[in-house]
């Protein structure tokens, strides 16, 4: 369900199909992409919006960089790629939620390996489960994780909160792989961002 008035779906939509084409153009050099087909994204015509979503994508990318620095991770991403069906994505949900609790980090951490886990697929020539995880990612952000953003007050509400997130914290309980030098480069950037968001906010309110 959408939060009401705003678009708070279409941005986590954009956002996901966006870290997923990132992640399989990496890979155009490797393997013919031509035939893959994406979902496409609904245009947001809301410039903040388009704003707020540039701005998350940037804080993927920060975050997604430090993850590939680190071989744990990179390890895991490689074993869900060997299950070569749809049951990775399952498996990859497991790891990420192994304790059912949904935060801001956990939910951008997910959405980048989904990325690097459709380029897996590509990798493999495996377009059938490229397209069936890419489909499950879609509509488990829909089904699971978008209430609970609308709860946690929409998309804006991330950036803020990913400041406050501990690397620490979300690696004990699932993937122990983040090394601390993650959480400062993330602390960093996010309260660079942070500027951004509060003139987003000040600009939506008049």
């Amino acid at each position: 369900m959408a939060c009401e008035g705003t678009n708070d779906d279409l941005i986590g939509e954009a956002l996901l199909i966006g870290v997923v084409e990132d992640q399989v153009r990496n890979v155009t050099t490797e393997v013919d992409t031509s035939s893959l087909v994406l979902p496409k994204s609904q245009p947001i015509a809301n410039a903040q919006d388009q704003r707020l979503l540039k701005q998350l994508a940037l804080t993927m990318r920060v975050i997604g960089d430090q993850l590939d620095q680190d071989p744990q991770f990179n390890n895991m991403i490689d074993g869900l790629g060997r299950v070569a069906d749809k049951n990775s994505f399952w498996k990859l949900v497991e790891r990420v939620f192994s304790d059912d609790e949904i935060n801001w980090g956990r939910i951008i951490v997910l959405f980048y390996s989904i990325g690097k886990l459709s380029a897996k697929m590509v990798l493999a020539h495996l377009p059938a489960v490229f397209t069936d995880i890419v489909t499950l990612s879609l509509d488990y952000f829909r089904k699971k994780l978008l209430q609970w953003i609308c709860n946690m007050g929409g998309w804006i509400n991330s950036i803020s909160a990913v400041t406050r997130f501990s690397i620490e914290q979300f690696s004990a309980s699932s993937l122990c792989s983040i090394p601390p030098s993650a959480g400062l480069v993330l602390v960093f950037i996010t309260g660079v961002l942070l500027g951004g968001i509060i003139m987003w906010r000040l600009n939506r309110c008049n």
